[in-house]
């Protein structure tokens, strides 16, 4: 870990010591909810669509003046959560192996017959 970041961990898990993170000089970044190619999403498989958002991501990451690598996590929305695997697979393949935290979950619908939307946040160093 950094000098700007220290992470505090406690056996005591309990309202005000389980886990806690304390910053300097550090501002987060968040990044809109980003979705594949709308004209491309309905020939595409679930990997494909996490790809291709995770293009989408990246884009808008340079754009804000951080790296990939100052993202730290992101949130999957997909209408197909049995598909999990799939989207872990694009992840591994996109990252080659670092990659941020990752939470999914499932959902009814998304626009323009999208199976996956994906939000990030980054650290500005």
């Amino acid at each position: 870990m950094n000098g700007d970041v220290t992470r505090y961990e406690s056996d005591n898990l309990d309202a005000t010591a389980g886990y806690g993170v304390r910053k300097r000089n550090l501002q987060l970044v968040f990044f809109d909810g980003k979705f594949p190619t709308r004209a491309n999403a309905d020939e595409m498989s679930v990997g494909e669509q996490t790809v291709d958002a995770l293009e989408r991501v990246e884009t808008a990451v340079r754009r804000a003046g951080v790296e990939m690598d100052d993202v730290l996590r992101t949130t999957v929305y997909t209408t197909e959560a049995d598909r999990i695997d799939d989207i872990e697979a694009a992840y591994e393949s996109y990252f080659e192996g670092r990659r941020p935290a990752m939470t999914v979950v499932g959902v009814a619908d998304l626009p323009d017959g999208a199976a996956v939307q994906i939000e990030a946040t980054a650290v500005e160093r």
